[in-house]
């Protein structure tokens, strides 16, 4: 190292900011540094290399930072003539803080889509561990009273995962009886939900005890949701409504009309076959591509192209089906089945579907499907959001 001249050490020794400090204030400050040695707290000096460190239980833990001034203090108006001719030191070990201080396990940081939404629903959204989009699944017979099956399809808070799970829905508004609700719910069918879930001591999933924390999502394409009791409409706000996405994938457009007549009078029924005890039944078939698909009712006596009103899709879903390829709950085959979706995305009905009738209007015009010219049959639910599909499942109606 090169010698310093006697200029430089007076220069240096002018800048040693000790030089400003009394030997009463010295002592003074080492008093102030010696009455903490044997205190409940946790005691830091100035090196950083873990010698001459104690640990002891944190009793007030806003004195730590009091400490480490009082530390750095001493060991600047003590140390500065050692450190100008002393290599940088290895960094001081990390301090072991008690557990609940917020410096342990680092809170998962929320993403965009987990921010609360503005809007009526944002103290709920804040207050809930879990906030879900889930179908209920039908209820197992050894199912425990309350606890409902559901396929999570969207996780908008929280860290569940997308799939199937339990919840406990017995802490439901009093006049919602969630039992009854999986039970009307059928896998072919399943009712969506909006839920708000705090999580127990057991890590499960219970649904708040506050009004609205169970909402049925009605319209999957628009995320419109209602009381699941009364059918009510129930407004989340534009913010939470545009965070649900459950909305049909992959459907293709199907022939409409302009408006949507459900709900009107239908001047025109084509019923199916009559068969024993004045049964009748017809059957649905659909035809799907790429570009769209179309759809034809047809009995023993005549066969009708399927108009729909607007808002109508079709797509492809895995339905249970029988040897003969008619959709069936309790069958053990899978199979990929054209299906009419409505206005609200659910299904309307399925390929090779049987049913009496359908009603709706018969127009003069003709359309081709599935290289056969037939007469266009404008279809006219019975109610908006209505399925027969549903219906025939298990499902009530909306209400008008």
């Amino acid at each position: 190292m090169k010698e310093l001249s006697a200029k430089d050490v007076d220069r240096l020794l002018a800048a040693d900011p000790a030089s400003d400090v009394t030997e009463s204030e010295l002592e003074r400050s080492r008093a102030r540094s010696l009455s903490f040695q044997d205190s409940d707290l946790t005691h830091i000096f100035a090196g950083g290399s873990g010698i001459g460190r104690q640990r002891r239980a944190v009793r007030r833990r806003r004195w730590v930072g009091g400490i480490v001034v009082a530390a750095a203090v001493v060991g600047a108006t003590v140390l500065v003539p050692a450190i100008l001719q002393s290599p940088p030191s290895t960094p001081p070990a990390a301090i072991e803080l008690p557990a609940g201080t917020g410096t342990g396990a680092a809170t998962p940081t929320p993403t965009a889509a987990q921010l609360p939404p503005a809007g009526p629903f944002h103290d709920m959204f804040v207050s809930a561990d879990e906030v879900l989009v889930v179908e209920a699944l039908p209820t197992g017979s050894m199912q425990q009273l309350g606890i409902e099956p559901v396929n999570v399809r969207q996780v908008l808070k929280g860290s569940s995962a997308v799939g199937t799970t339990s919840v406990d829905v017995s802490a439901a508004d009093d006049r919602i009886s969630g039992t009854l609700l999986w039970r009307d719910s059928q896998k072919e069918a399943p009712m969506t939900f909006l839920g708000f879930f705090a999580r127990g001591g057991d890590g499960g999933l219970q649904l708040m005890n506050t009004a609205h924390s169970l909402l049925r999502v009605q319209n999957i394409r628009t995320s419109t949701t209602v009381n699941p009791v009364t059918d009510e409409p129930v407004d989340i706000g534009d913010d939470l409504r545009a965070r649900i996405n459950v909305a049909p994938m992959g459907d293709v457009p199907v022939s409409t009309y302009e408006g949507n007549r459900s709900g009107g009078v239908a001047p025109d029924v084509v019923k199916g076959t009559e068969g024993t005890g004045g049964s009748r039944e017809g059957v649905v078939r659909g035809h799907m591509s790429v570009a769209g698909a179309c759809f034809t009712f047809e009995n023993s006596a005549e066969k009708v192209y399927l108009r729909w009103p607007t808002g109508f899709t079709a797509a492809i879903r895995s339905l249970p089906v029988d040897a003969e390829g008619r959709v069936y709950a309790n069958a053990a085959v899978q199979a990929d089945t054209p299906v009419i979706l409505n206005e609200w995305g659910f299904i309307y009905m399925t390929d090779l579907e049987p049913r009496p009738q359908v009603s709706g209007e018969l127009t003069t015009e003709t359309a081709s499907c599935a290289g056969e010219t037939l007469r266009v049959f404008e279809v006219t639910p019975e109610l908006p959001g209505a399925s027969p599909f549903q219906k025939k499942h298990g499902v009530a109606l909306p209400r008008p």
